[in-house]
């Protein structure tokens, strides 16, 4: 790979070409720095090597011109967790005052290594990650700081971002080929059908959050540009994308009016040149995000081609049970009543259970009791309300037959449904394990133990309210324990795996419910 292959408009600049070499030194001081640690834990084969030593040389381009991405990093970390690198430094902890330092490389390595080596699980603290801390700092000490050139990186994030287009780009070059990012768009790339299609892509750069606190691009990017807090607010809405369909009104390049036809919104959509590309009464299946009071296309759109009034009737039925919790992000209605509906949901559960928390032996026994539960919950209703419903969905039986994946129901290892106020059921399979190595309090845990403790962790469908009850009950020694947390971290590191693995509950959210007949 070319040092020039992630650099912006994939080029080099002259006085930036001292970059190259020093890559190429740090890639054979890391061969011979490998081979002096303790364990082999940390040693990389040659690919993955040289991805290294690109990565930390950016890293240190960043720090070394004041670029402002770890910068931004380290805010966001000191206002979630009181540290600006939690598990490493502690709150009351100061760091050396050099750009470049043990305690940021050992951060960035620790953090690096999970995209690196999915499987491993790396202790903060890690003799070799320590040592292997002070000798890239040592490296970067002599060899970075007598650097002169101009940064051609900062020199791209500082053009204007005066149209959300200009903030796009740097939005695309910052999730796909910076240092902090390139390698977590790989891997969600490579799980998401290994191609880099406009989609896939704006779906990570927008909307993902990435082992870097929990944080996405959008966030980075928004506290490294020089704009208004206005301007961050609304890019750090990125996620919260108007996807839909939109009728376009008239045409006035660069501007063009669109109408959401589900909640009847106007928006004025900025397109500039693109405007020949739209016809006048077209209907366009597209996403928009907001810039500076105007709106702008993210991702791909798709003209539909025949539109009848039948036909939009149709969409306007179909989108709200194709994709809820994208139309809740602009009708706000029905977003209140999924989430009165989920309320009701919770209420009801824990007056027939007694309890939020619902543990089953086997997968036959939890569908057997939640059938119970449909079918008391339904006999409970008034009559006539029954009557109304089976009458307008054309149903006969107001308790049909619940509906369960196969491997769900075939689990013999346990299963806990919890109840979130908030979000709904909640289930995880494999719960013996979980809550055996919870009981254990952080002792002698067995290997299904400590992987089903992280799997609760890592599970996206698991919100922190779910691994908050079960610390309530036993305490948290036991997630330390399974991801290899010194005692000393206590004080915090817990909301940071929660913010690390669930940062997307940190954000505002929607009901995964369903409004059937809205």
């Amino acid at each position: 790979m070319a040092f020039h292959d992630h650099r912006p408009n994939r080029r080099l600049g002259r006085s930036e070409r001292p970059l190259v070499k020093l890559t190429k030194d740090l890639t054979g001081f890391l061969y011979q720095a490998q081979r002096s640690l303790t364990y082999d834990t940390l040693h990389l084969p040659n690919r993955q090597r040289g991805f290294l030593a690109h990565i930390l040389v950016e890293f240190a381009e960043d720090l070394y011109q004041d670029i402002g991405m770890w910068r931004s990093l380290e805010q966001y970390n000191l206002d979630f967790f009181g540290t600006p690198l939690p598990c490493v430094l502690q709150p009351d902890e100061e760091m050396d005052s050099d750009p470049v330092n043990p305690e940021r490389v050992q951060f960035l390595l620790w953090t690096l290594y999970s995209e690196l080596e999915p499987d491993l699980i790396l202790a903060p603290n890690h003799q070799d990650l320590e040592h292997l801390s002070f000798m890239i700092t040592e490296f970067f000490t002599e060899r970075f700081a007598r650097l002169r050139y101009n940064s051609g990186v900062k020199a791209f994030l500082t053009t204007p971002d005066q149209y959300g287009w200009e903030v796009k780009r740097k939005l695309v070059w910052l999730g796909q080929h910076s240092y902090l990012f390139r390698l977590n768009c790989a891997n969600y790339v490579q799980d998401h059908g290994g191609k880099y299609d406009v989609p896939i892509l704006d779906d990570f750069l927008c909307q993902e959050n990435t082992s870097w606190s929990g944080l996405g691009v959008i966030d980075i990017l928004a506290s490294t540009l020089d704009i208004t807090e206005s301007q961050r607010r609304a890019l750090r809405s990125w996620y919260e994308r108007h996807a839909g369909y939109f009728r376009i009104v008239s045409i006035h390049e660069p501007l063009m009016e669109v109408v959401n036809i589900l909640n009847e919104q106007t928006y004025t959509v900025r397109v500039d040149e693109n405007a020949s590309v739209f016809e006048t009464y077209q209907l366009v299946f597209g996403s928009l995000v907001p810039w500076d009071g105007e709106w702008y296309w993210s991702g791909m759109q798709q003209g539909i081609e025949t539109v009848t009034e039948d036909i939009i009737e149709q969409l306007r039925q179909e989108l709200p049970l194709k994709a809820p919790q994208v139309v809740y992000r602009y009708r706000e209605d029905l977003a209140e009543r999924a989430r009165e509906l989920v309320r009701e949901q919770y209420q009801e559960f824990v007056d027939y259970y007694g309890k939020d928390l619902v543990i089953y032996a086997d997968g036959s026994a939890m569908a057997t009791d939640m059938q119970t539960f449909l079918t008391h919950h339904n006999a409970s209703k008034p009559k006539a309300a029954v009557a109304e419903v089976l009458e307008k969905h054309h149903l006969t039986d107001i308790s049909p037959q619940m509906s369960f994946p196969p491997d769900l129901l075939e689990a013999t290892d346990g299963i806990g449904v919890y109840c979130n106020p908030d979000e709904g059921q909640e289930m995880m399979m494999s719960f013996d394990d979980v809550l055996s190595g919870f009981q254990k309090q952080g002792r002698d845990l067995n290997e299904d133990e400590s992987e089903m403790v992280r799997q609760f962790l890592y599970s996206d469908a698991i919100s922190p309210q779910f691994v908050s009850k079960l610390v309530q009950e036993y305490g948290d020694v036991s997630i330390a324990s399974s991801f290899l947390i010194p005692h000393e971290c206590a004080q915090l590191y817990l909301e940071y795996l929660l913010r690390r693995y669930k940062g997307h509950f940190y954000r505002k959210r929607y009901p995964s419910i369903t409004l059937v007949g809205s």
